[in-house]
C-alpha cells in the first residue's frame, strides 16, 4: 500500500473524530509532509544569527543550517521532493502555530523549558545561552537589583519573563515593563531611550554589539538570570519526527560539520562567540532536557 494511499485511510478513519484525531496528529507529522509534499518551517524574522530574513531574500542562520540537514534526511526517508515554505513566527505565537499545525517544525531560538515541554517536544540542544541585562555603559545598572523602579524591555513570549518577574516580586524592585515584539524592538528602544535597559539572551546582545556603529556605549551587566538550553522545536511525542532529528544532529556532530556550521555563524570577522563548555557536554552527551 502506497504512503498516500495509508494517509488517504487515516483521514478517513478520522472523519467525524476532530477532537481525537487533532490528539493524534503528531504522529503523523511525517505522513502529512510526505502527502502534502511540503513541509512548513517556522522561523524568527529578527533572532540573529539564528533565524532571520532580509527582504524576499530565503530566511538564513544557525538553527535554519541545521533544520536543512534534517529536512535533507526527511527527503530521504519519506519524500524525496519535499518542498519547504516558511512561516514566520513572534516569540508570542510560535508555540501556539506550532500545536495547531500551522508549521511543522519551529527552526529559531527557543529555550527549552519544563513547562514548555508540557505542549511540545524539543530535538537536542543546539546552544547554550544565559539570560543578561543590556544597557547603556553610562547607566548605574550593574546588577538586577539595579533594575528597580526602571524601565525595562523584555521580548514577549520570552522564557526569562517569568524568572524576571518573580525576582522583582521577591526584591519589591517595581520593574516598569516595556513589551517588545522581538530583539530588534528591543534594541531599539533602549537606543531611543524608551528604556533604560533589556533582559533577553546573551548572544543576542553579543551580536548587536558586534554589528553596532557604538559599541562602546554599551554593557552587558549582572550575573546571569538563567542558563539556558536552545533547542528545535516539533509536536509534542512526534516520535518519528524527533528521531530523524536527533540522528541528523548526532550525525553533523560525529562528522565534524556541526562545528563548522556553529563557526560559520559565531566565529566570524565581527562577531567572536566560542562555543560554550556547556554546549560541548551537551553534544558529547545528547539531551532534549531543560537545564
Amino acid at each position: 500500500m502506497s504512503l498516500t494511499s495509508k494517509f488517504s485511510i487515516g483521514a478517513l478513519l478520522c472523519f467525524g473524530m476532530s477532537t481525537l484525531c487533532h490528539a493524534e496528529h503528531p504522529a503523523g507529522t511525517l505522513q502529512k509532509i510526505a502527502a502534502n509534499g511540503t513541509i512548513v518551517v517556522g522561523y524568527r524574522p529578527a533572532s540573529v544569527p539564528f533565524s532571520m530574513r532580509n527582504g524576499s531574500a530565503a530566511p538564513t542562520g544557525y538553527t535554519l543550517d541545521l533544520c536543512a540537514h534534517i529536512i535533507d534526511n526527511i527527503r530521504k526517508e519519506w519524500a524525496p521532493d519535499l518542498k519547504v515554505r516558511y512561516v514566520e513566527v513572534k516569540s508570542s505565537d510560535r508555540i501556539q502555530k506550532l500545536v495547531d499545525g500551522e508549521i511543522d517544525l519551529e527552526c529559531g531560538s527557543t529555550t527549552n523549558t519544563r513547562e514548555r515541554a508540557e505542549q511540545v517536544t524539543f530535538a537536542n540542544t543546539t546552544f547554550v545561552t544565559s539570560s543578561r541585562i543590556l544597557t547603556h555603559a553610562s547607566s548605574t545598572i550593574n546588577s538586577v537589583a539595579g533594575l528597580k523602579g526602571h524601565r525595562v524591555a523584555i521580548a514577549q513570549g520570552a522564557s526569562v519573563a517569568p524568572l524576571l518577574s518573580k525576582i522583582d516580586v521577591e526584591q519589591g524592585l517595581n520593574i516598569h515593563y516595556v513589551r517588545v515584539k522581538d530583539f530588534t524592538d528591543g534594541f531599539e528602544a533602549l537606543d531611543s531611550g524608551k528604556v533604560d535597559a533589556f533582559v533577553s539572551d546573551d548572544i543576542q546582545f553579543a551580536q548587536y554589539i558586534a554589528h553596532s556603529t557604538h559599541p562602546k556605549d554599551y554593557a552587558i551587566v549582572g550575573a546571569p538570570l538563567s542558563i539556558d538550553a536552545l533547542g528545535i522545536m516539533m509536536r509534542k511525542q512526534d516520535v518519528q519526527l524527533h528521531g530523524i532529528a536527533n540522528r541528523t544532529l548526532s550525525a553533523l556532530v560525529a562528522s565534524g560539520e556541526f562545528n563548522k556550521i556553529y563557526a560559520k555563524w559565531f566565529i566570524t570577522p565581527s562577531l567572536q562567540f566560542p562555543m560554550s563548555e556547556a554546549l560541548k557536554k551537551l553534544l558529547k552527551n545528547p539531551s532534549n532536557q531543560a537545564l
